[in-house]
């Protein structure tokens, strides 16, 4: 029997409604809301901050680091400490919303008066949590349309020491809420708009061609496909249209419900070492790697012609060349616009194995097929 797993509830909404809606719903309750000053200022958040300061208890981080490691996810819990929660607020993008995610996983950590940073690093390996559901619910609204975080389970905490990614993963921790406001991502740079579209596509592909795949989740990935292939260049050239960003911003949605299904596949898995080493953009890893993957998936891949339907091409070949027009201008998809050289491929390759990513794929991927798809978009 196949099943397709949702959050609770999505909202496609306005600015202020989401503020009207949620100023007069959070009334008296105990809010802790996770959002950038940044953000705040350049969203014009801080009236709304300050009414609902007025009307709740609110404690406000407002500090979010890109791409969370334990250590924060430490600091964090140390700012919540002894505070009764009834809802967590998430305003930002993919890693905002992994650290609100990860702060309520591992909540229940601060009942230990000698926390350290060790014991949640502990946590986050041996999955501990598992054993201390929380039902603190999560309201997600991002402002980025591409990582897909506010329908999952999972958060993505990072050991840059170790050059170690990881996974704080419970049903518990998918948000309860997820608000779309299309208007957030209008001030998003292009570069910014551009990675987390790539992302979304990613995530809508490799959900497509997933060892867990399904004909539901393969409607929806088909969905966010066509959705970003149309507007994601559109949005790039016009990035004030909110009729744009509407459609991008589904289509991530609907990538981040097809993918919350299933997982991601070798893309991701290779894209993580990029980021962690390199500091390569998340979508712009995954991208980086799609065309590749995709060849050597095709043998495998069930229905590959709706799913080249849904890209708008007929080969790779033509992806690939819709992928560097949209990136025309902004960067260059190759690993050497990043500074990587050939002496890197080694080492990337030995951490681009991720469990439940890597092995989620149609096709065996071994060490060696990962430095030639390396090499081949160096």
């Amino acid at each position: 029997m196949k099943q397709l797993k949702i959050p609770s509830s999505v909202f496609l909404t306005t600015a202020a409604e989401f503020y009207k809606t949620s100023l007069n719903e959070l009334k008296g309750k105990n809010v802790v809301l996770f959002t950038s000053s940044s953000n705040a200022k350049r969203l014009s958040l801080l009236h709304w901050i300050e009414l609902l300061s007025e009307n709740c208890s609110l404690t406000w981080i407002d500090k979010i680091p890109s791409n969370p490691t334990y250590v924060d996810v430490y600091n964090t819990l140390s700012k919540i400490r002894n505070r009764d929660i009834d809802v967590v607020i998430a305003i930002g993008g993919g890693s905002t919303i992994d650290m609100a995610k990860a702060c309520v996983g591992l909540n229940y950590l601060n009942a230990n008066a000698m926390l350290s940073k060790n014991d949640v690093l502990h946590c986050i390996k041996t999955k501990d949590y598992l054993e201390h559901p929380s039902d603190i619910p999560i309201y997600a609204v991002p402002t980025t349309a591409g990582t897909g975080s506010e329908v999952t389970q999972w958060a993505t905490v990072w050991d840059m020491h170790e050059k170690a990614k990881y996974s704080v993963d419970a049903a518990f921790l998918c948000p309860k809420r997820a608000y779309i406001i299309p208007e957030y991502t209008v001030t998003m740079p292009k570069r910014l708009t551009l990675s987390t579209g790539l992302d979304a596509l990613c995530q809508a592909v490799e959900a497509y061609w997933a060892k867990s795949t399904n004909c539901m989740v393969k409607e929806l990935s088909k969905t966010a496909m066509k959705l970003i292939v149309e507007y994601l260049p559109k949005v790039l050239s016009e990035p004030e249209c909110l009729y744009y960003r509407e459609k991008v911003c589904l289509g991530s949605l609907f990538s981040g419900l097809a993918f919350s299904n299933t997982r991601t596949t070798t893309c991701h898995s290779i894209s993580y070492p990029l980021t962690m080493i390199f500091g390569i953009e998340h979508g712009i890893a995954c991208a980086l790697s799609l065309t590749k993957v995709f060849e050597i998936n095709l043998p495998a891949i069930e229905e590959v012609d709706e799913l080249f339907d849904a890209l708008g091409v007929s080969s790779t070949d033509e992806l690939q060349e819709w992928l560097d027009k949209t990136a025309s201008g902004i960067i260059d998809l190759r690993l050497s616009s990043f500074g990587i050289q050939e002496k890197d491929i080694p080492r990337i390759a030995e951490l681009s194995f991720t469990l439940g990513r890597m092995d989620n794929n149609p096709v065996e991927i071994t060490y060696d097929t990962v430095k030639d798809i390396l090499m081949d978009v160096l």
